[in-house]
């Protein structure tokens, strides 16, 4: 008679090829499809087998996973569009501060004298600017006589004090200083600072544009255009300095 074998399970798996069974947990499959996120992509035919639009017995749910893909590229498209108008926005915020800033230059530049300066810089440029104090002072023990109400006289070493080695800073929150502000320094509570170097028979300055509300500058914004117009400004007073530049 024949001999008869059993095979245990690891060895029938060997023979035929085929592993044990593993029992995978929905935890699995939901980690494999995270890290794959491709697969259903790749194989929308397993939507329908797996999700198939049928109902329960309560007749009050719906699988449908087709659905569910559509709403939620609708999501993305809706914060999409979201995005597109923010930029859109924030681009032409941008592009009205450099019109306002370089209308403010050309003011400064066609001041024809102290008394026109004084009211482009304290008038004219805190309307434009949208701010509420303007103001520019040097560490000089003279300057000329119609400058007084325009050009603020500062202590020497008041501009490295303020700002280091830096050329500009922004000041989240602040209180005014009275030597550099004037009357408006009780307004002040934010505000960018410009320095401004000696040369052309000016002293070293600052330049400072202040506003009443706390947080309105920003350490994350660029200062290009307040720089800009800090050097502008600083040009236009030195036509009218003793020494002319």
């Amino acid at each position: 008679m024949a001999d008869h074998v059993k095979f245990g399970a690891k060895d029938s798996a060997k023979e035929t090829g085929v592993g044990p069974k593993t029992d995978l947990r929905e935890a699995d499959v939901i980690a494999y499809l995270r890290r794959n996120p491709r697969v259903l992509l790749n194989n929308p035919d397993l939507l329908t087998s797996i999700a198939p639009d049928a109902r329960f017995e309560t007749d009050t749910v719906v699988v449908d996973m087709q659905r569910f893909v559509v709403d939620r590229l609708r999501r993305q498209v809706d914060d999409l569009k979201t995005s597109s108008a923010d930029l859109v926005t924030t681009t032409r915020s941008n592009m009205s501060l450099v019109e306002r800033t370089l209308e403010c230059a050309l003011a400064l530049l066609y001041a024809r004298d102290f008394t026109e300066l004084a009211q482009v810089l304290h008038d004219d440029l805190p309307v434009h600017l949208g701010v509420d104090a303007v103001a520019i002072g040097f560490e000089a023990d003279s300057m000329p006589a119609d400058a007084g109400h325009i050009v603020r006289t500062l202590p020497a070493g008041s501009v490295a004090a303020l700002m280091g080695d830096a050329t500009t800073r922004i000041r989240v929150e602040t209180e005014g200083e009275a030597a550099l502000y004037g009357s408006a320094a009780g307004l002040v509570r934010s505000d960018a600072l410009v320095a401004l170097p000696d040369g052309e028979g000016l002293p070293p300055g600052l330049f400072a544009v202040g506003c009443r509300n706390p947080g309105h500058f920003d350490e994350r914004q660029g200062t290009e255009l307040i720089a800009f117009l800090g050097h502008i400004t600083r040009y236009a007073v030195g036509r009218w300095w003793t020494l002319k530049l």
